[in-house]
């Protein structure tokens, strides 16, 4: 009776005994993994800057540094625009390492001059940049009244209506524009967009009749009258006056058209179409 609580005992211990080293031999393996993996680690990174550094050290030689990439000509296409300006803005030097150039800074820049559309800039090796620019085109002309000063200044409007300035040599578009007149409240300034609504909806109606082939042979826009709040007058080179409304852009266009396709080859001459009515277009023709 005594024998089995001391083999319970012994038992116990000798559990004891083997959780005991268990749990020792299982930290000591897990500090050798842990010491082994931080040494891996230590020479991953190592390798890691080592090489990004050894990286960044051959490309400053091989191309940032190379003289072999020096910029030694700047070709500005078309070569009309000022060059000293379009440099100047493009922050370009000769003498600059062409792997350095940021070309969509550049870009941006560059198309921030009034009468730059949109502009493409590249790099061709080993030492020139080429600096292609689309210049906005003007598709009215628009006349500035200082009433303090009592002056009168043309400018262009292209077709976002965007204000340009003419420059001193340059010779007026042929044919002429259109004038836009009876705008008011607008402040003219180059570079700035002018947001009238009226005047947009002008120039778009404008853009319909360019791009329409029985309009555009029909019609050559002389005046855009912009003073009645709900419609635009516009009056062509032969005195014919045509009155839109603001809205229904399309439909007074397509009206348009079927006017122009059954009274074009009319022997009389169109003198006023009002396209303003829902219904019907009141029509004259000079006697």
């Amino acid at each position: 009776m005594k024998r089995r609580p001391q083999n319970r005992a012994r038992q116990k211990q000798i559990n004891i005994l083997h959780t005991t080293t268990r749990q020792r031999h299982s930290r000591k393996q897990m500090t050798t993994v842990g010491f082994w993996t931080a040494i891996v680690l230590a020479m991953v990174v190592a390798v890691g800057v080592a090489l990004h550094f050894g990286v960044n050290v051959l490309l400053d030689h091989a191309l940032y540094t190379n003289p072999h990439y020096t910029l030694k000509k700047i070709v500005i296409e078309p070569d009309d625009l000022s060059q000293y300006t379009i440099r100047q803005t493009a922050g370009l030097e000769l003498g600059q390492n062409l792997w350095t150039l940021n070309l969509p800074q550049i870009t941006h820049d560059v198309e921030k001059l009034a009468y730059v559309s949109s502009a493409k800039v590249e790099r061709h090796f080993p030492d020139r940049v080429v600096i292609r620019i689309e210049k906005r085109k003007p598709v009215v002309k628009i006349v500035a009244i200082n009433d303090d000063l009592g002056t009168r200044e043309t400018f262009y409007l292209d077709r976002e209506c965007i204000v340009l300035k003419p420059r001193p040599d340059e010779p007026a578009p042929s044919p002429p524009l259109p004038e836009v007149i009876g705008l008011v409240n607008a402040e003219v300034e180059p570079g700035f967009r002018l947001e009238q609504p009226i005047l947009v909806r002008a120039l778009q109606i404008l853009d319909a009749i360019n791009h329409t082939s029985e309009l555009n042979t029909s019609i050559d826009i002389r005046t855009i009258d912009l003073s009645q709040p709900l419609s635009i007058k516009m009056v062509t080179t032969r005195d014919m006056s045509i009155t839109f409304r603001t809205d229904c852009v399309d439909q007074q266009l397509m009206r348009l058209t079927a006017i122009f396709e059954r009274y074009g080859n009319d022997q009389r001459t169109l003198h006023t179409i009002d396209l303003t009515p829902d219904q019907n277009v009141p029509i004259t023709f000079y006697e």
